[in-house]
């Protein structure tokens, strides 16, 4: 696995030892940045289910100010201040190693590094095929629309799996656009009056 843009171009990096872990595909991570590749520059991003931390790095990479990665196991996030060390990004980037889940929600930790301008969102698959997961993962999404954690026009990228649903709207966040890679799909999320960041792809 390797960052595929930007100042860390071809950088390698560690995955979890005895952890499966869903990597974007290179051609999928791609065109997601491809697509975001205005959004980046002087971002303030947060990476939740962070896994091995490679979308947060490769925004980093690509322009973005700073990250916050939230994973609560202890191999991930070991593996990500690993990553990070690798990227040189340690006066960039924050580990967090807790629940996405729970740090986004009112009064949560992750409102003292709020606002963000994009936050990428990679629950579990299982999450998003149970009907009490997926409850869980829309009230985040719920949350990180609010002021507190979202910038104006702040953009929420979900993935999550081609058998899965994903709602036209949620709290204040409508999805902009989605798109479908093999098993997966990827939405965008911002508030209405937000400018559609697929709009010219």
């Amino acid at each position: 696995m390797r960052i595929i843009g930007g100042e860390n171009r071809k950088l390698k990096l560690a995955a979890p030892r005895g952890r499966e872990v869903r990597p974007i595909l290179d051609r999928v991570r791609e065109s997601l940045f491809g697509i975001l590749r205005n959004d980046l520059p002087g971002a303030a991003v947060a990476d939740l289910f962070a896994g091995t931390g490679v979308i947060g790095l490769e925004a980093l990479s690509r322009g973005a100010a700073r990250c916050v990665f939230v994973d609560r196991d202890p191999r991930c996030a070991e593996t990500i201040r690993e990553n990070v060390r690798r990227a040189h990004r340690e006066a960039q980037a924050r580990v967090v190693r807790s629940d996405a889940l729970r740090i986004a929600q009112p009064g949560g930790e992750l409102e003292t590094e709020a606002p963000f301008d994009l936050v990428f969102v990679d629950p579990p698959y299982r999450l998003m095929r149970s009907s009490r997961g997926s409850e869980r993962v829309l009230q985040l999404l719920r949350h990180l629309g609010e002021p507190a954690l979202l910038t104006d026009e702040g953009l929420v990228v979900l993935r999550y799996p081609r058998d899965a649903q994903a709602p036209a709207e949620v709290g204040p966040l409508v999805q902009m656009d989605r798109r479908r890679y093999g098993g997966m799909r990827i939405a965008f999320f911002a508030r209405p009056s937000a400018p559609n960041p697929t709009a010219d792809k």
